[in-house]
């Protein structure tokens, strides 16, 4: 039986979240791990911008400074995501040595997919595939800036009640060995809706908040509760353990991952130069 390493790392802020995702996607890429499922949170809130956006078109830094949100670059693409009140997740295997993952990009999609809504199915909760031909965008506000993830989606993202429930990304590092890493934002309150106020555009803020609330949704609303960190840890684990067939071994983030991953939040993450190159 195949064997994960299952991590929750708890609280960081956004600058060493995405370091560590790096620095465990580069144990894996270097044979010194077997593939990592790691569940985070953030502290204080951030918001992480695709590979690929422009800055100046997903958010206003002045508006981010004043309320006290970071704002940090991402490897995998997407679009921009507020990190408030919600478990993140990321995925670094190789498709290699990992065929649970499948052998392309939206095959990947797809198998973690049936993972999340077993996952979805152990907490309680009904989630559907999204089976769009193309990008769906769940807005009707015709805006100069990019369009927040929680305002569109795409193949094989998940829905509740109609609503999206989680917003992800995905970027591949080797065409030889599929090495890959996936990250995904799982609201667990309404902080996503928050992101309408740190956007560009001043005249669209109300009507976005409003498509925000309509067209996303939360654990806490779909379950009538708070859910914890431990009981989602829990669901992660029987639901990827069932979907899979594989282990997912309880694990803590090693020495040199954690000496490279500050390395990376000092010199990559925190710096202007990574941050708005676009």
């Amino acid at each position: 039986m195949k064997t994960w390493r299952m991590i929750f790392s708890g609280a960081s802020d956004g600058f060493f979240n995405m370091a560590l995702d790096e620095a465990l996607l580069i144990s894996c890429q270097q044979g010194a791990s077997t593939p990592v499922l790691r569940l985070y949170q953030w502290n204080p809130p951030a918001v992480s911008l695709g590979y690929f956006q422009s800055t100046k078109r997903a958010v206003d830094l002045r508006k981010c400074r004043e309320r006290g949100v970071d704002v940090v670059r991402r490897i995998t693409g997407g679009r921009a995501v507020l990190h408030q009140d919600e478990i993140t997740y990321s995925v670094c295997a190789s498709t290699s040595d990992s065929p649970e993952l499948g052998e392309n990009v939206q095959d990947t999609y797809r198998k973690l997919s049936r993972a999340l809504l077993e996952f979805l199915r152990v907490l309680g909760i009904q989630g559907e595939w999204v089976r769009p031909s193309a990008e769906t965008r769940l807005t009707s506000v015709s805006a100069g800036f990019s369009v927040p993830c929680f305002l569109s989606s795409s193949r094989y993202e998940l829905t509740a009640d109609g609503r999206k429930l989680m917003g992800s990304a995905q970027r591949r590092f080797s065409l030889r060995s599929g090495q890959r890493m996936k990250e995904s934002s799982i609201p667990l309150g309404k902080g996503q809706c928050q992101l309408a106020e740190l956007l560009p555009d001043e005249g669209s803020t109300d009507q976005l908040q409003r498509e925000l609330s309509e067209k996303s949704t939360h654990l806490d609303a779909l379950l009538g509760r708070k859910v914890s960190p431990e009981e989602m840890t829990r669901a992660f684990r029987k639901g990827f353990e069932k979907t899979w067939g594989c282990r997912m071994e309880t694990s803590t983030v090693r020495e040199n991952e954690l000496q490279m991953a500050r390395r990376l939040a000092r010199d990559k993450y925190g710096s202007d130069q990574w941050n708005l190159r676009r």
